[in-house]
């Protein structure tokens, strides 16, 4: 994995910004936000509202999948099927009579 990230650092522009936000002072970070701003910025102004959509459409599927990665393993966890046949059956309630007085 560091290699791909030193290797992602020879990117001209971009790589030598997250470098620098990585590495660098503790005020890159802030700057690398601000030039991410501005690009995104950008971006709209020259690609336009279907930029937008797109980007909708990615976070709504990042979203589901999320849900689906966090609710799934419940699904097919196997400890809980056995656990629940398992159990025994608890004990019969006995019946109070109340007489009238």
């Amino acid at each position: 994995m560091k290699a791909l990230a030193r290797t992602f650092y020879h990117v001209p522009v971009i790589g030598w910004l997250t470098k620098d936000a990585v590495h660098g002072s503790p005020e890159a970070k802030y700057f690398f936000a601000f030039n991410m701003a501005v690009l995104f910025v950008g971006l709209i102004y020259f690609i336009g509202y279907p930029l937008v959509i797109t980007l909708a459409l990615i976070g709504a599927g990042a979203g589901l999948s999320g849900l689906v990665l966090l609710t799934a393993p419940d699904a097919f966890d196997s400890r809980s099927s056995r656990t629940t046949v398992a159990m025994p059956a608890p004990p019969p309630r006995q019946q109070v009579i109340r007489r009238a007085a």
